[in-house]
């Protein structure tokens, strides 16, 4: 056997429709994914000879270090390394014979620093849960394997979009701009300390908790996400379906909650429509870690391989001709109290809240079928499609519907010719035209919504500052939509658009009333992947 090595990504993302409400099962939201991604690698150093003499030596003395060892059986240390963090932290990984609710343990050592990473540490562990009696594997049959190598290297990164980067500029005398944003470095160190670690709201634990996941199941071939040449798409999406629920087990373990749960959907399955599973799934899990206990590999497999989950996830990526973009807004929110107060509210007064989330859900539902639109209208005549798109894109918004009207008039002339290719284009550029205005006008809705219903629940969903930028943004020709992702505030702005991305990046850089700074990043529908071609960084 060689010494083994595999490397995983995740990606982060952005949710456009279904703030707050896809908390809710019966209501679903527009998420995007990005090519903004984090990478787990994971390489395997098998023992020689000489080293499995030696390490069962040190295996026997391990065991005794405590009495409070004695039921713990040693199988190998495993290394996890963080260089944007600079840290390195080494741990004994220990199977307990005699209680099945701690099965395994990590213990660290070696560090006078040590700081719990539960996001880590607790994928690490659920991961071996399941990988101990997953697919006919035995317990025994599987402590062999990891007890067979040396050591097992575990490095994690992310990608520069997930962290906010105007303090290494800062740091080297370089402009707050996008140009000197995109000169920077790959995976560049963060500055200062975990607490004042200002993060973009692209969903790094769940890209981190998923690529690590994806990483530990195909190091130990549970799963195998390559699928060459097209090969098994069934059996693909059950591993990619066990991938996430095991990810959403040790995500929700991490945070200490059950959140909605579309981070992890989208960091697995990439851009889709997402609606959430019942909290009901995975409850008896959190309350076993509430007591100090661990589920069993017999529990933790029937909840997340042997029972089906009611979450519903649609493949749709941004339509074809348009772009996403995401300015870091360097105000900052504070999220989880938001989510607080608005459930608070929305308990307190169901029949005023209920009424907001019904009309949000009937424009988000606008957004949806209007993207699966336009993806249809362009399978339909490729050519014609992009340039009556870009036709719009040079056109101020304000005269679309004209546009639409003046396109009719047009038609009704070419009619008395009978010319059947120019009556298919009008036909093809009013229902561009119409799809456009309704996307446009479905999101001005949900944005007054959201700002109706952060008034009342007195919290900033779309601070004026925000509704200031987002419409000037959405001003500028070729701009369809503006607006706040995920759960509002302050942190960022999204913007869909046709075209003219240089001149709204500008406007951003050049805005006033507070540090604006578009993100180097692009919508990519890529959900976790193999990604061997990365070059892991050195601590």
């Amino acid at each position: 056997m060689e010494n083994k090595r595999i490397v995983c990504s995740a990606p982060g993302k952005v949710l456009v429709t279904g703030g707050y409400l896809v908390l809710d099962k019966k209501y679903d939201g527009i998420v995007f994914t990005i090519d903004s991604r984090f990478y787990t690698t994971i390489e395997g150093s098998l023992k020689t000879t000489t080293s499995s003499s030696s390490s069962s030596n040190n295996s026997s003395n391990k065991e005794t270090l405590t009495s409070s060892f004695e039921t713990l059986e040693y199988l190998t240390d495993i290394n996890v390394i963080s260089p944007q963090f600079h840290s390195s932290q080494t741990y004994h990984i220990y199977y307990n014979k005699s209680n099945e609710n701690k099965s395994y343990q990590l213990k660290p050592f070696g560090n006078n620093n040590y700081r719990e990473n539960k996001y880590v540490e607790n994928t690490i562990i659920y991961s071996l849960i399941t990988l101990s009696q997953y697919k006919n594997q035995t317990t025994q049959s599987f402590n062999n394997l990891i007890s067979s190598y040396q050591l097992i290297s575990i490095t994690i990164v992310g990608d520069n979009g997930f962290y906010s980067q105007i303090p290494q500029l800062k740091k080297r005398n370089l402009s707050i701009s996008f140009e000197s944003l995109k000169s920077l470095p790959k995976f560049l160190p963060v500055t200062g300390s975990l607490e004042e670690l200002q993060k973009t709201g692209l969903g790094s634990s769940a890209a981190l908790v998923s690529s690590l996941t994806a990483s530990l199941l195909s190091f130990f071939g549970a799963i195998d996400l390559e699928n060459k040449n097209g090969g098994d798409q069934q059996q693909l999406q059950k591993d990619k379906t066990v991938l996430h629920n095991l990810a959403q087990v040790s995500h929700c373990i991490a945070q200490g909650k059950i959140g909605s749960g579309f981070d992890i959907s989208s960091a697995v399955f990439g851009s889709q429509v997402y609606r959430r599973f019942s909290p009901e799934l995975i409850n008896d899990i959190l309350k076993l870690y509430d007591s100090k206990l661990y589920p069993n590999s017999k529990e933790l497999l029937k909840c997340i391989s042997e029972t089906e989950w009611d979450n519903k996830h649609l493949d749709m990526g941004l339509p074809r001709g348009l772009h996403l973009l995401l300015a870091d807004v360097s105000i900052g929110s504070n999220t989880p109290v938001m989510v607080k107060k608005i459930l608070e509210w929305r308990k307190n007064d169901p029949m005023v809240s209920n009424g907001i989330w019904n009309q949000l859900d009937i424009e988000n539902t606008n957004v949806k079928h209007c993207f699966i639109k336009l993806n249809q209208l362009y399978k339909e005549n490729e050519l014609q499609y992009d340039k009556v798109l870009s036709q719009f894109g040079n056109i101020s918004q304000s005269n679309w519907e004209s546009s639409i009207g003046n396109n009719n008039n047009n038609n009704n002339n070419n009619n008395n010719n009978n010319n059947d290719n120019n009556n298919q284009d009008s036909i093809l550029f009013n229902n561009i035209g119409k799809t456009l205005i309704t996307i446009r006008e479905s999101f001005l809705k949900i944005r007054s919504l959201m700002r109706e219903m952060g008034k009342i629940a007195d919290v900033p969903l779309e601070p004026l500052e925000q509704t200031e930028l987002a419409d000037h943004t959405m001003s500028i020709n070729g701009c369809i939509a503006a607006g706040v992702p995920g759960a509002g505030g302050f942190d960022a702005l999204f913007a869909i658009v046709i075209n003219n991305q240089d001149e709204i990046k500008n406007s951003w850089m050049n805005w006033k009333k507070c540090q604006v700074l578009p993100l180097v990043l692009n919508e990519n529908s890529t959900g976790v992947a193999i990604d061997m071609s990365h070059i892991t960084p050195k601590l």
